[in-house]
């Protein structure tokens, strides 16, 4: 049985400041990465007629480092961005292009063809078309209004 506690707002401000302090003391830290923990890419997923199309914007990839798999209900995209030229951290006046691993994994909305799935990588945007199962095509019932 779970203890009721009362609210005190000193504690619930002491616990901001704390976070605060600790978030301060991070950015002022030699390693500090300001994209750390963001190291993704923006997808959109939609329905056009029997396929769902995702789009996945992956700039300055080669399409030799993109992997995609689909599992069951699952698809997941990987890519890897490497630094052309090693440049000492120091020299930096700034420096916003980011390299590393990307991974994002999607439920997908229904069941697809794996048979039948393509993928294409123009301009840094990477489609890829799902068809849909033809036993999702079945599910869709058409209900005549009276």
């Amino acid at each position: 049985m779970a203890k009721l506690v009362r609210w005190n707002p000193v504690r619930e401000m002491l616990n901001i400041k704390d976070d605060f302090d600790r978030l301060v003391d991070r950015f002022f830290s030699k390693d500090f990465d300001i994209w750390e923990g963001t190291r993704d890419f923006d997808v959109d997923i939609y329905e056009e007629g029997d396929n769902i199309i995702l789009k996945a914007e992956l700039p300055g990839m080669n399409k030799e480092n993109i992997s995609v798999s689909l599992t069951e209900d699952t698809i997941t995209i990987s890519a890897k961005k490497t630094e052309e030229k090693k440049v000492e951290k120091d020299t930096y006046f700034r420096k916003e292009i980011r390299s590393g691993s990307f991974t994002r994994s999607f439920t997908l909305p229904c069941s697809v063809d794996r048979e039948k799935v393509k993928a294409s990588y123009k301009n840094g945007v990477l489609e890829i078309v799902l068809p849909k199962s033809e036993k999702e095509k079945e599910k869709e019932i058409k209900i005549e209004v009276e």
